[in-house]
């Protein structure tokens, strides 16, 4: 008997495990009545194409810090680090645009029921230079028209929605933002006389090695229960 339920324990306390794992891993954030699509030490990475420089390497986005904001407004703060990938060294290396270090800088400040919703300075910087600055909208729920309007309050540019598709005139370069349905920036282009100058684009799931390591995890997982839990119960009938 006491066999029986040290199993039974051992099992459940697998599945409590699992499912917090999964949570984790998937669990947005909210603050109040505010929301993003990522939570805080969550990360995205691109495929940066520089077609002028003739450059390629990986840009890594993570988000490291999500909190309470209280200065003029009460908000939810968003701090993110940036970095790109260096061959020579095979690790990431914080990211530096107009002398500026993208460690723990400030991306957004947003607080639905005031309507408030701005991102940092430094993102234009990044923007500007195609390394996309505006990752992620509210989903709550995802509309890209809020770019548009913190674009027409907060900056000198003008700007077009279609779909999940931003158009922004900077003055010499248009810079076209896509994002997903979860308010993900998934590919940013920056165009000069009609001719794609640099490219962000998001890694896929598929071909991000440590997606492919938890899909196949999860799959691996839930195959060795589903091979256990009968095996468990046999040895139970047997017992009895």
């Amino acid at each position: 008997m006491q066999r029986k339920n040290h199993i039974l324990g051992l099992i459940l306390l697998f599945f409590l495990t699992y499912t917090s794992y999964i949570n984790i891993v998937f669990a947005g954030f909210q603050l109040g009545g505010s929301s993003l699509p990522i939570d805080e030490d969550g990360f995205i990475e691109y495929d940066f194409e520089d077609k002028v420089a003739t450059q390629k390497y990986t840009v890594k986005v993570e988000f490291v810090k999500l909190y309470q904001y209280e200065d003029i407004i009460r908000a939810l703060g968003v701090n993110i680090s940036v970095s790109k990938f260096n061959f020579d060294t095979t690790s990431y290396e914080v990211l530096n645009v107009d002398l500026i270090e993208f460690q723990n800088q400030l991306c957004l400040l947003y607080n639905k029921t005031d309507q408030y919703f701005r991102y940092g300075t430094y993102m234009d910087n990044l923007l500007l230079h195609g390394y996309g600055g505006y990752y992620v909208i509210p989903d709550d729920p995802v509309d890209v028209n809020i770019v548009k309007i913190f674009i027409e309050n907060y900056t000198v540019w003008s700007a077009n929605v279609s779909d999940n598709t931003i158009n922004i005139e900077t003055g010499n370069d248009q810079v076209i933002l896509t994002y997903n349905e979860k308010g993900i920036l998934v590919k940013e282009e920056i165009n000069y006389n009609n001719e794609t100058i640099s490219s962000l684009t998001i890694i896929t799931p598929n071909n991000n090695p440590d997606n492919i390591i938890l899909t196949t995890s999860i799959i691996a997982i839930v195959a060795i229960v589903a091979f256990l839990i009968p095996l468990v119960m046999k040895i139970i009938k047997r017992k009895k």
